[in-house]
C-alpha cells in the first residue's frame, strides 16, 4: 500500500511505501513520549493501525519537547464513538481489503464540542460519486447521539468538478496526519481517504485556514444543511 491515498478520480500522486506507518519524527528516538494501544472499538470496528499509537510528533505544549502518538487514548476511543453511533464503516479496515481500482472513499467528520456532530462520505465508482452525509443528535464533544438527519444522492458532474479542483488544489490528502494544534473546546476537523492504494487520516483542530478548512467547508456545503456556526 501508498502513504498517499488517492480518490483516483481526482488526484493523483507518486509517493509510495506504506500507509499504515504516519511520517515519524526522527527526534522520537530519544525524546519522552507515550504509547497508545490501538484497540477495536465498541461495535468491533477497527478505525485505526497500530502505527497510530506509537510516538511520531514532537510537540512543546508543556514548554519542552515531548513525542505524541497520532492517536491519543483519548481519541481512539472519543472518534470511533461517533463513528460507531452513525453506523459508519472503518475506512482502515476497507483499506485491508483487496478493492477495484475504479473504487474510493473520501470522509470527512467534523465533531464541534457544543454541536451536533457531522459526517460527509463520499463514495465513488467509476465516473460517478454517491455522497452519505448524517448528522448525529448528540454533541461533538460528549456523547454522540444517534442519526436525527441523514442525506443520500448522486454528485452531479458539476459538484465532482467542484471536488476534483479542491483536491487538486488543497492538496489536502497530501498533509501531515497531524499537527501540534489541540486545545480546549473548538472542533475536530477530520479528512480520510481510502482506495486501492490504501489508506490516508488528516486531523486538525479547529483550523481557520488551510486545506483541512477548505475541504471541510466544501463537504459541508454539499449536504445542503444550515448550520448555526462552523468552527
Amino acid at each position: 500500500m501508498r502513504v498517499v491515498i488517492l480518490f483516483p478520480l481526482m488526484l493523483a500522486s507518486c509517493n509510495s511505501g506504506d500507509t499504515a506507518v504516519p511520517a515519524i519524527d526522527r527526534r522520537c528516538v530519544v525524546l519522552p513520549g507515550n504509547k497508545t494501544a490501538i484497540t477495536s472499538s465498541k461495535a468491533g470496528k477497527r478505525y485505526f493501525p497500530k502505527s497510530f499509537g506509537k510516538p511520531a510528533q514532537v510537540c512543546n505544549f508543556k514548554g519542552y519537547p515531548e513525542c505524541f502518538a497520532t492517536i491519543s487514548e483519548v481519541e481512539r476511543d472519543w472518534y470511533p464513538s461517533h463513528w460507531d453511533a452513525a453506523r459508519e464503516p472503518s475506512l482502515y479496515e476497507r483499506s485491508r481489503v483487496s478493492a477495484p481500482a475504479g473504487k474510493s472513499t473520501l470522509r470527512f467528520t467534523w465533531l464541534p464540542t457544543f454541536h451536533h456532530p457531522v459526517i460527509v462520505r463520499i463514495e465513488r465508482s467509476g465516473e460517478h460519486a454517491t455522497l452519505i452525509a448524517k448528522q448525529l443528535s448528540g454533541e461533538g464533544g460528549y456523547e454522540p447521539g444517534k442519526v436525527e438527519r441523514e442525506v443520500r444522492r448522486p454528485l452531479s458532474a458539476a459538484e465532482i468538478g467542484k471536488l476534483r479542483a479542491i483536491l487538486f488544489r488543497t492538496k489536502v490528502l497530501e498533509q501531515r496526519a497531524t499537527e501540534c494544534d489541540n486545545g480546549l473546546d473548538g472542533s475536530q476537523w477530520i479528512v480520510e481517504g481510502v482506495s486501492h492504494e490504501g489508506y490516508r487520516f488528516i486531523n486538525r483542530w479547529s483550523p481557520t485556514e488551510g486545506p483541512v478548512r477548505k475541504f471541510g467547508d466544501f463537504a459541508l456545503g454539499l449536504t445542503g444543511w444550515t448550520f448555526e456556526e462552523i468552527y
